[in-house]
């Protein structure tokens, strides 16, 4: 006799609508080398052929209730069986309908426990269904957020990597052989659960009670997982419209809490919550809301019975020999968990992004001939790799930007950019807050485009200035990449789309843009290229399925924080199309489908940006301004030849070809000459919009428009229409005798090199010393930066040589950071024209003019006129403090601070309270001016009760003061948090539509679950 032969054994087979693996399972049962001693069926009321196969196969069956649950079904069975007789060796093999053992099976289970009699559980290898390749379990636990938890990579191949014989936590029920006499001691599965987790719950409770649980992986079997992967209904009671994820989730929170130490349960209940609260997030962002629902209903089942948790508690303390401490060494780390899940998202990310091709993968071996592993590798060379033409664009760009960029490596700052806060914490707190310290304060939202740098920062460890020295570093390769990744769809050919996308990379507006701090045109030159790629079909928009139309306004909602130009392109485009549309005389059906999706790319990127783009139509200007300091554009003569002008564009001989490749690729007869008509309308609006000038970031001179982002649009049109000429030209001239298209094209080709020659070879020497440079000295001395918030008015020359103006602003102590000019208010007039008299020498009231508007100081940079530096020091109300190599300060005479208290009998003094929220007291009554613009949210307490305000004789907020008493300043930023949580809001409901979504269980192809 067999030494296996001395244990007695009973295969259980469960059954609920099994027809479609029941067969297999049966042969299974009926093949193995050592076969079961009696084998009973218990059907759960199946409504297929379930009971006739088991009926066909001469095996006893055991009806119960179409709900019973699983281990319900097994304690029928096992009540069904003749009394155990103590000392025999007596087994239950618990079989799914879904579960077929290989035929050595049970042998190779009933040899694991043969010299373990502290064995009580005992588990096979679980593989695949379809896949019998792929290890499902080889034993399980449950991680501290209730996950079950197997130790396997995602889709792990099974190589042999986890043979042996291990002590676990638990097995799964499928293929388990457990000891009878320790079941029934242990009351077997618990009724709670009537499916999904009664494996882990028995294993720990058959631990906590001094046996021993394993897995032995030489037993083999192979399980369909039909239940949780929804391939069958789940009707057990429980499980709420039949929902597997519920009841598995609810399960699970329900065997953590059941079977821990009771000091563990409050940290244990805010990991369940927390993990059920991210988990739904993710589900709603795969548009899974089913999902979601069921994770967030699971803890809530378990919140409104908590008499179930405690009546488990007690019986399982009755059981229990050992401490609950016994199981710690099998649940999993959480730096474990951590990592599985990131490799699972990450790998869940690829297939999404980089999808392989099954045929893409052969094996390495299969590739070898015998005879190549006795030939000689070739030395690398790198003459080979620079004939690829990508390779040497790329390189030669990289090698062009460092040259041109030596002036750059540092913090930057100089031209349209202002200098960067030190981190990443300073920009988001100027995006939240609702009043901003700059020139006289302003209530102005913050753009968008803050909390996008921001965001960014955190990548490089919230160091704002380094992301900017970075971007600007990368720039031109990324433009080269982006626009690369487009022309590729027009042309295969790497020698006419490698330069190409290198001349695009080096346009004149691309160079203009890194060398005077233009981010929303860089920006724009990035993402251009890729709006025709997500939107393949403009024309018949309606082929465009929601979530592509969805992820473009994404795009260009994260365009327009940057520029609200994107808007005026959007609307000039889509109206157009509209237009078309309309003339078309399309079916109303069809017309309405193009009309919301049209509109939704209008809207929407509009819509997420709000407040900030809102209050553009009450500030027109706004729509043509871009991030920084308001530069001035070039003349329209310029912008016609493609370079938008003004600091650190190319000069004006250094002509580009893009005016000239529109031309030509407007009488063709390809798809060239759709590229030219866009660009030419690009170009158009950018000579239009060229000759406006427009006072934006609180200047009050106009500025010649900055037009980088038309011409982005006309650049990328000309570059693209290139591409088709030169791709079929090439063709031609090849097979045709030399004629005026060889002319032509040779024409082309001398001017575009000769641009190129000439814009490589002055942006590498005298476009290096471009107006943005590293480590630039700032305007403000350090000594007039000691005093936080203090107004200081600043004179200083700017322009050319030949043509200086003065230009005067508000400090409040350091100098302009990033996002402060778009939004600067407007320049009050009284202080311009005191600052303007001041100059010519007539300011005799321009002190008090300062002082009443807290302007503590006057500050003249160096260089600076000599007569206007003695006009001031013999003007009243100055005095000098201070002539550095710096420049000249005058303190500005007379009381003056950010909150003034003037008593009942004219007394001035300056209050203490100076920041938002401080506290200071009044002597008795007065009234309070405040020197900041006038805003309604402006408030102070005193006493506990609000002071009534209005409007002084210089639009000041002034607040009357009754009586003495402790006061605060507020400023009021509701109305700001509204804004942002809606903001929100909508960005989420976008970011979600956006997204893939995901698939119910049922939805996957078996084959994929295998």
């Amino acid at each position: 006799m067999a030494v296996t032969d001395r244990h007695l054994v009973t295969a259980i087979v469960v059954t609920h609508d099994g027809e479609t693996w029941l067969p297999a399972v049966v042969a299974a049962l009926a093949s193995q080398t050592r076969p079961a001693d009696q084998i009973v069926a218990v059907d759960t009321d199946s409504n297929d052929s379930s009971t006739k196969l088991i009926k066909a196969a001469r095996i006893p069956l055991i009806s119960a209730d179409r709900d019973c649950g699983f281990g319900d079904a097994v304690a029928l069975a096992v009540a069904k069986m003749p009394k155990h007789i103590e000392g025999n060796s007596e087994w239950i093999w618990l079989i799914h309908d879904d579960c077929a053992p290989t035929p050595t099976a049970l042998e190779k289970l009933l040899e694991a426990i043969e010299d373990r009699p502290q064995v009580a559980m005992v588990g096979p290898k679980l593989l695949g269904w379809h896949d019998r390749t792929h290890i499902l379990e080889a034993g399980i636990s449950i991680a501290g957020n209730g996950a079950r938890w197997t130790g396997l990579e995602t889709d792990e191949y099974d190589q042999g990597q986890h043979d042996g014989v291990h002590d676990v936590l638990s097995v799964s029920t499928a293929g388990a052989l457990i000891r009878r006499d320790i079941f029934e001691e242990l009351g077997g599965f618990d009724s709670n659960l009537s499916l999904f987790r009664d494996d882990i719950d028995f294993g720990w409770r058959a631990r906590v009670a001094g046996h021993g649980v394993i897995a032995t992986t030489a037993a083999v079997a192979h399980h369909a997982q039909a239940s949780a992967s929804e391939r069958r209904s789940v009707d057990v009671n429980g499980a709420f419209l039949h929902r597997p994820l519920l009841l598995d989730r609810r399960n699970a929170a329900y065997v953590l809490l059941a079977n821990s130490s009771w000091w563990m349960i409050p940290w244990l209940s805010i990991q369940l919550l927390g993990s059920a609260m991210a988990r739904s997030i993710g589900y709603l962002l795969a548009k899974l809301p089913g999902y979601a629902a069921d994770e967030l209903l699971a803890v809530a089942t378990l919140i409104v019975k908590p008499a179930e948790i405690v009546k488990a508690r007690k019986f399982r303390k009755t059981k229990r020999l050992v401490s609950a401490r016994v199981i710690s060494s099998y649940i999993p780390p959480r730096w474990s968990q951590i990592r599985l899940s990131a490799a699972r998202v990450t790998e869940v990310i690829r297939a999404r992004i980089l999808p392989v091709p099954e045929s893409s993968s052969p094996s390495v071996l299969s590739s070898l001939e015998e005879e190549d592993l006795l030939v000689p590798t070739q030395r690398f060379q790198i003459s080979k790799v620079l004939k690829n033409p990508a390779i040497f664009g790329y390189l030669l760009l990289a090698i062009i930007t460092l040259i041109q960029s030596r002036n750059r490596l540092g913090a930057l700052n100089g031209g349209a950019l202002a200098a960067s806060p030190s981190g990443a914490r300073d920009l988001w707190g100027f995006y939240f807050e609702s009043w901003h310290q700059v020139g006289m304060g302003s209530s102005h939202a913050s753009p968008a485009w803050i909390a996008v740098v921001a965001l960014a920062s955190t990548l490089f460890l919230g160091k704002a200035p380094l992301l900017i020295t970075v971007f600007f570093l990368g720039a031109p390769l990324l433009i080269m990449w982006s626009a690369h990744t487009f022309l590729r769809k027009l042309s295969n050919n790497q020698f006419i789309t490698i330069p190409a996308s290198f001349l695009y990379a080096l346009s004149p507006v691309a160079l203009a843009s890194v060398n005077s701090g233009r981010l929303a045109t860089l920006v724009a030159l990035i993402i251009a290229p890729q709006i025709p790629m997500i939107l393949s079909n403009w024309k018949q928009v309606e082929t465009n399925n929601w979530r592509r139309i969805y992820a473009l306004t994404i795009l260009l909602a994260v365009l327009t924080s940057f520029t609200l130009i994107t808007t005026l392109v959007s609307l000039g485009v889509i109206g157009f199309a509209i237009f078309s549309d309309y003339n078309e005389k399309l079916e109303k059906p069809l017309f309405l489908a193009r009309l919301y999706k049209r509109l939704t790319l209008l809207i929407f990127p509009f819509v997420l940006v709000a407040p900030y783009s809102f209050e553009a139509l009450i500030r027109p200007a706004r729509f043509l301004a871009e991030p920084g300091l308001n530069l001035a554009g070039g003349p329209t003569a310029l912008v016609l030849s493609g370079n938008p002008g003004g600091a650190g564009s190319l000069p004006w001989w250094a002509i580009s070809p893009i005016l000239l490749l529109l031309v030509i690729a407007l009488f063709t007869s390809s798809n060239a000459r759709s590229f030219a008509q866009v660009g030419i309308s690009f170009l158009s609006a950018a000579v239009l919009f060229s000759s406006i000038s427009i006072t934006v970031h609180g200047n009050s001179a106009g500025t010649r428009t900055w037009v980088g982002t038309f011409l982005v649009g006309a650049t990328l049109a000309s570059v693209a229409a290139g591409v088709v000429i030169l791709d079929r030209l090439r063709t031609v001239l090849i097979a045709s005798n030399i004629h005026y298209r060889h002319i032509l094209a040779g024409l082309l080709l001398i001017i575009t090199s000769l641009y190129s020659l000439s814009s490589v070879g002055w942006s590498i020497t005298a476009g290096a010393d471009s107006p943005v440079q590293s480590n630039m000295k700032g305007v403000m001395p350090a000594f007039l930066t000691a005093e936080a918030d203090t107004k200081t008015l600043v004179l200083r020359e700017v322009g050319a040589e030949n043509s200086k103006s003065i230009q005067y602003y508000i400090s409040r102590g350091e100098d302009i950071s990033l996002g402060e000019p778009d939004v600067a208010p407007g320049q009050v007039r009284a202080i311009e024209l005191a600052a303007q008299e001041l100059i010519d020498g007539s300011g005799i009231s321009s002190s008090q003019v300062f002082s009443s508007y807290g302007i503590k100081y006057v500050f003249v940079k160096n260089p600076f006129s000599r007569n206007v530096i003695r006009t001031i020091d013999g003007l009243g109300g100055f005095a000098r403090t201070s002539a550095t190599s710096a420049g000249v300060v005058w303190r500005v005479t007379g009381v003056t601070g950010r909150i003034i208290f003037t008593a009942k009998d004219g007394t001035r003094s300056v209050l203490e309270a100076g920041e938002v929220g401080a506290r200071t007291t009044v002597n008795g009554p007065g009234s309070i001016t405040l020197t900041e613009t006038f805003d309604r949210s402006w408030q102070i307490l005193q006493n506990g009760y609000r002071l009534d305000r209005a409007k002084d004789e210089q639009s000041l907020p002034q607040f009357q003061v009754k009586e003495a008493g402790e006061i605060s300043l507020l400023h009021d930023g509701t109305i700001r948090r509204a804004w942002l949580s809606l903001q929100l809001i909508a960005w989420t409901l976008v970011i979600i539509l956006a997204a893939p979504a995901g698939r119910r269980k049922r939805e996957i192809s078996e084959k994929e679950l295998a």
